[in-house]
């Protein structure tokens, strides 16, 4: 028999993904979300090695959708393994929430909540210059700008439409106040007025909680500082 007649040929479905996930042990050596996440980082070092054309594997903000789903304050940097091994810490159960969690993001459906203002689009950024003085700039929100909801869980998303260049598209925001761009719910017209006042009650939680926040941290020094006085 030629040697060519023994090749096995794998059937490679639409996403490697979609492959791993009907036999996770073959591919990842074991069933879980870390190896996943490992296997994912090589596969794309391969093919940025190999010059061929990267094809992201996970749609664009999945970290994002990770953070909002599991109730936490941003989409971890990034590293959604560490956003679902923090709610999920058995590996095997982590890899099928990521799955749910993948399944989730392909079905989801925006519920716009309210629209950006038009006499509200600019604010105040502070930047550092390059002999290192800050300068303030004055810069624009999206004219299409958009505060959207998937399910009843807090936090909300921005966006705008595709031919509106905006750093934030897509991004999932924990709270109205977490946002670098100051006042944001006075920005906005309401278009779901029960959403709007949920995302109002989070936000004032979340001020109340950062205060909290910031009266441990502002106890812990002081009591760093009584130590050093007591040890010098």
């Amino acid at each position: 028999m030629d040697l060519k007649d023994m090749v096995v040929t794998i059937q490679w479905k639409a996403s490697i993904l979609d492959t791993i996930r009907e036999r996770p042990a073959m591919y990842l050596g074991v069933k879980s979300l870390t190896a996943l996440w490992h296997f994912l980082q090589g596969y794309e070092m391969a093919r940025l090695r190999s010059e061929a054309e990267p094809l992201p594997e996970l749609p664009q903000h999945f970290a994002d959708w990770v953070g909002y789903r599991l109730h936490l304050s941003g989409n971890c940097d990034g590293f959604w393994h560490h956003a679902i091994l923090s709610r999920v810490r058995d590996e095997a159960l982590a890899l099928d929430r990521f799955y749910e969690l993948l399944d989730e993001f392909g079905r989801r459906e925006a519920k716009v909540v309210a629209r950006i203002r038009v006499d509200s689009r600019e604010y105040t950024v502070r930047l550092r210059g390059e002999d290192g003085r800050f300068v303030d700039r004055i810069e624009q929100l999206p004219d299409s700008l958009r505060i959207v909801v998937y399910t009843e869980d807090p936090g909300f998303f921005l966006v705008a439409d595709e031919d509106e260049h905006f750093f934030f598209d897509g991004c999932f925001i924990n709270a109205l106040d977490s946002w670098k761009v100051p006042s944001l719910n006075h920005r906005f017209n309401v278009v779901d007025e029960g959403i709007w006042n949920r995302l109002i009650d989070e936000d004032k939680r979340y001020r109340r909680n950062l205060k909290r926040k910031r009266a441990r941290i502002q106890m812990k020094k002081c009591e760093t500082s009584g130590e050093d006085k007591l040890h010098p």
